[in-house]
């Protein structure tokens, strides 16, 4: 049977004669293809894996078996019995490519799989990549798992997600996982903690203090505005919501500053929420002193980032809503602020004489 031209087919030069017999296309096995209605480039795909023609199209007859999925695992390694063998135990074929892409074995994957770990999970743990996550090929060098580590982990009751995120994205060891999950601490927090420069001892503490890990590793980890153990404690004894605490430092603010803040009475959702709407420490304390809400306040002063303080506190003394005002500025681009509340105040006056 002649063999597709390579200068005239649409199928890429790298199936033209020089690869091995069984990844050659010919024109009978296109035809074929396209009349059982195949996917023209899972079709091709899959032959330049190695699958023959006849492999092809039993995949495609086989029910529920997407043939994407089945090339993909294909282009991982997978042998054409390997792939649907795995689809015949029900596991998704997408994430057991994942599995051997990363150099799981057809066995391993399946024993995962077999001991209820997700594979896009397992596979995660032994070094799959996600570029936009962060997760390189050198983070998958260095910190990936083994299958036997996480097959402990996963004997031992860790969330084997959990268990990819301490491992990928903090860099934790196998064995420092194992310590966070003893100490009954998500593996998770615990890694990005450590991570974060925290000592074991300190982090045993914050956990004991029941203070959110999450968030005291992300005060930790403050490089601009270092944030220590001792003040998160500081903050969290004086009845400071370490979230909200960890958040208005992360905008600029010191530990002063907050607790300042929480002894005149602000709270740290209101507080936080100002700074990070880029309203200083003095400017939030004068709002509140004038009775203002500062979430209204604080969305009045980011509006394009164009009101002053005193423009702001005008709005919110005058009772007019924040979406209101903003609504108006965006509707009358060209007037004042001035012209923008007269204008609101004005309307509202006509709907009370309304009513």
């Amino acid at each position: 049977m002649a063999e597709i031209p390579v200068n005239k087919s649409h199928i890429p030069a790298d199936d033209a004669p020089g690869r091995p017999a069984e990844a050659r296309i010919t024109w009978l096995d296109y035809l074929k293809a396209w009349q059982w209605r195949i996917d023209k480039a899972h079709y091709v795909e899959a032959r330049r894996a190695g699958a023959t023609h006849a492999e092809v199209m039993e995949a495609h007859a086989v029910p529920s078996l997407y043939l994407g999925n089945y090339t993909e695992a294909r282009v991982a390694g997978a042998t054409h019995g390997e792939a649907l063998e795995a689809h015949a135990d029900g596991i998704y074929l997408y994430q057991y490519a994942k599995a051997r892409e990363v150099g799981s074995s057809h066995a391993q994957a399946l024993e995962a799989d077999a001991i209820g770990i997700n594979l896009a999970y397992y596979a995660d743990a032994l070094g799959w990549v996600y570029p936009f996550l962060g997760w390189t090929a050198e983070s998958a060098r260095v910190n990936s798992a083994s299958h036997t580590e996480v097959l402990e982990a996963h004997a031992k009751g860790i969330d084997v997600e959990r268990y990819a995120i301490a491992r990928r994205k903090h860099g934790a060891s196998h064995e420092d996982v194992l310590v966070g999950h003893a100490n009954d601490i998500d593996v998770a927090h615990y890694a990005a903690a450590r991570k974060a420069g925290a000592t074991h001892a300190e982090v045993l503490e914050v956990h004991a203090e029941g203070i959110n890990m999450w968030s005291y590793g992300e005060a930790r980890s403050h490089r601009i505005w270092p944030v220590s153990h001792a003040e998160v404690l500081e903050a969290h004894a004086k009845g400071i919501d370490v979230g909200d605490y960890e958040s208005a430092r992360g905008y600029g603010a010191t530990h002063a500053e907050v607790l300042e803040a929480h002894a005149k009475g602000i709270s740290g959702g209101g507080y936080q929420t100002a700074r990070s709407h880029f309203v200083t420490h003095a400017e939030t304390l004068d709002a509140h002193a004038k009775g203002v809400d500062l979430y209204e306040y604080a969305h009045v002063r980011h509006y394009e980032g164009s009101r002053t303080h005193e423009e702001a506190l005008e709005v919110c003394l005058k009772g007019i809503p924040w979406w209101k005002y903003t609504m108006e500025v965006s509707r009358r681009y060209k007037a004042s602020h001035s012209e923008v509340v007269a204008a609101l105040l004005a309307s509202a006056d006509e709907e009370n004489l309304e009513d």
